[in-house]
């Protein structure tokens, strides 16, 4: 695996990790009722599968603010969901995890790999806080993660972006900037594909990677 040493550092730092009542590790947890048994298996061979797809190391790094609960917090994968991952319409496979019928599919992942799979696999995507946050036991609801919970996870993302070496730096909305700016990096910045900033996150992207 190219991209081995994320692999080794994310097994180190991310999966072991427990959830709480306000964000769920996808790696390392299942809730019967909404997950396969050995679901956080399944997420992990999933992500797996989305690093081995980079042959090199890639040029870009995009970086967002958290996984959505339609979409990495079932798919495993950073900006994908269980519905893409399933389709065969990208360059890697998966499985599902989730018991839902049909598998989830996020708006956000869908404008995101509309635009995003003809630079495949020249980019990779992590987020600034790698698990879900949700409101108080409420699993199926997206919240902004706070400050202090994305700042204890800045080593990792340092260490993920000092792994990659990435010429350039994306980062998709407001907060995944100020975050890699706070780290001081520079990096580029892109609208968020969601609530109506599809054509903006077209546009960004197109103007850094073609």
């Amino acid at each position: 695996m190219t991209l081995g040493d994320v692999w080794t550092l994310l097994e180190r730092t991310i999966f072991p990790v427990p959830s709480t009542n306000t964000y769920f590790n996808h790696y390392n947890d299942n809730i019967p009722d909404l997950d396969l048994p050995g679901a956080e298996n399944i997420r992990r061979r999933n992500l797996r599968k989305y690093l081995e797809s980079h042959p090199e190391k890639p040029k870009a790094l995009l970086v967002g603010e958290a996984p959505g609960y339609r979409g990495c917090r079932f798919s495993g994968v950073p900006f994908t969901s269980e519905a893409q991952l399933c389709s065969g319409i990208l360059s890697f496979t998966g499985e599902r995890s989730s018991r839902i019928n049909p598998p989830w599919k996020e708006n956000t992942a869908t404008i995101f790999w509309k635009v995003m799979i003809r630079y495949h696999p020249k980019f990779i995507a992590w987020n600034c806080f790698p698990f879900h946050p949700h409101t108080p036991n409420n699993r199926l609801t997206n919240r902004h993660p706070k400050k202090r919970e994305i700042e204890r996870y800045s080593k990792t993302l340092s260490d993920v972006i000092s792994l990659i070496e990435p010429k350039v730096i994306i980062a998709v909305g407001k907060k995944a900037e100020e975050t890699l700016q706070n780290m001081n990096h520079d990096p580029k910045y892109v609208r968020h594909p969601a609530r109506g900033g599809a054509m903006k996150f077209k546009q960004g992207i197109t103007k850094i990677l073609s």
